[in-house]
């Protein structure tokens, strides 16, 4: 016979059974859960060092940012700085005295001459590191730091700045363009009437591509000389010729894209590259690669006019503009793009 005793004896016994499954349970489930976790971290971990090693052996020379300065506010002609760190990511050492942070163009084209460039910059092109993690050379994982300083041009505008490392002797190194937009002064001048615009000053000699408001190329040119002055007034962009070749002057010219006046329809002049003419190259030129003979510059079997004089008025009215920036240019205006000459 089952006495009071003995039934909550049974009771106790059941609820210690019961949570003695409880527990196990649970502790399953914590072990599958601390399982899990260990498996997710174990393989975030190995994703992040498989990262970092594919990143490391992507390339013999590359680079990433680790950090860079805001863009900056400058008053017209005033002083500013700029600061970069960035990483070898690739597999070579950096030696550092060949290092250098290049000014390029913003479709990634190098050697550009940059508007903003200091006496600190060698030719307007490229300055030297501030600091480096090592004295001579930056190891694979290493940092290196650029202070850069600027100096504004003189109209207000939104101006944009890019760079990328180069090493002299070596190449460029690959990685992703480093880009500040510079304003200067507090209007923006520089407003364009279309998304894309270009502007030529004749008074100063530049030439100005805007897009949605932001100076994106600011370089020389060369316009009508005495006699043959170029007209001022509004042109949209006509027509796209890889090389033209004028028999007036029996002068070759790339990048040719033709004006036609909003007011008066095409006029004969339009937007080039420095004309060239088309020499020899084992003549007198043989072994003269990239010299430049009499202000005038020879490469590849071409010999280009007044290379020296860019910045002057020297052409027969067309718009002269710098053999890089020329392709650039070309490529980023299309056919009915608007040109301001003012």
């Amino acid at each position: 016979m089952l006495t009071g005793s003995g039934f909550f004896d049974i009771i106790k016994r059941y609820i210690i059974y019961t949570n003695t499954n409880i527990k196990m349970k649970i502790l399953k489930v914590l072990g599958v859960s601390l399982l899990g976790f260990s498996l997710i971290t174990g393989l975030f971990i190995y994703f992040a060092w498989a990262a970092e090693a594919n990143e490391t052996n992507a390339a013999p020379y590359r680079y990433k940012v680790i950090s860079q300065s805001e863009d900056p506010l400058l008053d017209p002609t005033g002083p500013g700085f700029l600061k970069v760190t960035i990483q070898n990511v690739g597999q070579n050492d950096w030696p550092l005295d060949n290092l250098y942070l290049g000014s390029i163009f913003f479709d990634g084209a190098y050697d550009r001459v940059s508007r903003f460039a200091t006496s600190e910059w060698t030719d307007g092109l490229r300055i030297h590191p501030g600091s480096a993690e090592g004295e001579e050379e930056v190891p694979p994982r290493g940092r290196v730091s650029f202070d850069i300083p600027i100096r504004a041009v003189a109209q207000s505008g939104l101006y944009k700045e890019t760079f990328r490392p180069v090493l002299e002797h070596i190449g460029w190194v690959d990685g992703q363009p480093i880009e500040w937009l510079v304003q200067v002064g507090s209007e923006l001048s520089y407003q364009s009437r279309d998304d894309k615009q270009i502007q030529i000053i004749l008074d100063e000699q530049r030439l100005l591509a805007i897009e949605n408001h932001v100076v994106i190329l600011d370089t020389p040119i060369s316009s009508g000389k005495s006699g043959y002055s170029t007209a001022k007034g509004l042109y949209k962009i006509f027509n796209h010729i890889d090389t033209a070749y004028s028999s007036a002057y029996e002068l070759y010219m790339d990048n040719w894209m033709a004006l036609a006046s909003l007011k008066y329809g095409l006029t004969g002049y339009g937007l080039h590259a420095l004309p060239f003419w088309r020499v020899n190259p084992s003549g007198r030129y043989a072994g003269r690669e990239g010299e430049v003979i009499n202000g005038r510059l020879y490469t590849q079997g071409k010999l280009y006019e007044d290379y020296t004089h860019l910045g002057e008025k020297r052409s027969h009215g067309c718009v002269r503009v710098g053999i890089t920036a020329s392709k650039v240019l070309y490529d980023w205006a299309e056919n009915g793009t608007l040109v301001e000459i003012i």
